[in-house]
């Protein structure tokens, strides 16, 4: 395939506009497209973690063995609404195979290179984007609110990550009111990710990155994309006003993007997996790094219009009726961790692409090398934008591959 110019990047979430700024500054010319407004979709809502320690795949066998328990507990952050079963069988096939312990270390090799990859990408893309000021660098605090909890982790987890070079501090519950002192003791202990970052708006982030592209040459097409046709020589994308043709497509659009590749003969088992937050004013109550109870999977992240709760995970078509009672679940525990009421001022629903072995879906079409698949980051999207925008880079570039393209690739699904 001769070298491509001109590329399409289908979706202006954090992953498609880290993508498309990355080959614009590199020479190439990119249109966007997307529906919505740029950083309006599952990216506009993410808890605003750069997830440097999750670097171990959610398909595990202690996860496998617990979600019986999850699911029919109300409390649980877990949940799937019936309208969505249908869809998860396939998926927790794929959740119990990626479980078996040599494709469990094959995942969490696979997430520990690109958690290595993405450290210097964001810093690159954050200084073209002029985006330093939108990043907090105070680390991350994730607490245990039992002693019971604290010890497993320490046995399992913590000390898994640690050894796969996350920078992490153990802490007593005095060392974590030391550094969140206006946190109501509901932990009995924890660790602090040392060199985990976070953004302080998600939405202006996307932003900068957005502006930026336009500045650099990059154009922008509101349009729904309908299909894509792929030849030897082109690819073809067909939206509401018409048809474009470019030399390569890059399938950025999330849950979105499982019937783009179904078109383009691919069956790859993406979910959509629903997130909340809400935006609350905590009065005179700070917190100056983002916290999550790891007993709850709730986070709290200082942002620049308040703190933002965020957490659960509810398998669920993406415009199924929200859920009050997770929304109200959050908020309780939100009470808990501060001690006081909340003054609520805005509250979000949107759907991430999950996949059944926690890697995303990185590498060309099977069927076109006109068309590459950058999608299912789930819950990594922020954490992994910029390592994927160079990966697609690399590829677009002819450039030597990363040898973790294997491991991300959609053929992974042919058997």
């Amino acid at each position: 395939m001769t070298a491509p110019r001109t590329v399409a990047v289908l979706g202006a979430g954090i992953v498609g506009l880290s993508t498309a700024l990355t080959l614009q500054h590199a020479g190439f010319q990119v249109t966007v497209f997307d529906q919505a407004e740029p950083g309006k979709g599952a990216s506009f809502g993410n808890a605003g973690v750069f997830a440097d320690y999750a670097r171990l795949p959610m398909a595990s066998f202690s996860n496998l063995l617990a979600m019986p328990g999850m699911l029919i507990d109300r409390e649980s952050p877990l949940s799937i609404r019936k309208s969505h079963l249908s869809k998860m069988i396939p998926y927790g096939y794929r959740f119990a195979k990626a479980a078996l312990p040599e494709n469990y270390k094959r995942g969490g090799d696979t997430l520990t290179a690109l958690s290595e990859l993405a450290q210097a990408a964001d810093e690159q893309i954050w200084s073209l984007a002029e985006a330093h000021d939108l990043i907090g660098t105070s680390g991350c605090l994730a607490l245990y609110g039992s002693e019971g909890g604290l010890q497993k982790g320490l046995a399992q987890q913590l000390q898994e990550r640690e050894a796969r070079g996350v920078a992490l501090e153990y802490l007593d519950a005095k060392g974590v009111h030391d550094l969140e002192p206006d946190l109501l003791p509901f932990y009995t202990g924890g660790v602090r990710y040392k060199l985990t970052r976070f953004t302080k708006s998600p939405y202006q982030l996307s932003q900068r990155y957005f502006d930026k592209l336009l500045a650099l040459g990059g154009r922008f097409h509101q349009a729904e994309v309908r299909d894509v046709h792929a030849t030897e020589h082109h690819a073809d994308v067909v939206h509401a006003q018409g048809v474009d043709r470019f030399d390569a497509v890059v399938l950025a659009a999330g849950v979105a993007s499982r019937e783009l590749a179904r078109r383009l003969g691919s069956e790859i088992p993406v979910v959509s997996e629903r997130g909340y937050h809400l935006m609350v004013d905590a009065g005179e109550r700070r917190i100056s790094r983002p916290v999550v109870w790891l007993d709850k999977s709730v986070f709290l992240t200082p942002m620049t219009d308040g703190i933002r709760i965020a957490g659960t995970a509810e398998f669920a078509n993406p415009d199924d009726a929200p859920s009050a009672a997770r929304s109200e679940l959050m908020m309780r525990l939100a009470r808990t961790m501060f001690g006081q009421e909340l003054q609520e001022r805005s509250e979000w629903v949107g759907s991430r692409p999950s996949m059944p072995d926690s890697l995303p879906v990185v590498g060309y079409s099977p069927n076109s090398e006109r068309v590459i698949f950058a999608f299912g980051h789930g819950h990594l999207g922020l954490s992994l934008s910029a390592a994927t925008a160079v990966l697609i880079r690399q590829m677009l570039a002819g450039e030597p591959h990363h040898s973790m393209l294997e491991a991300l690739s959609p053929l992974r699904f042919a058997h």
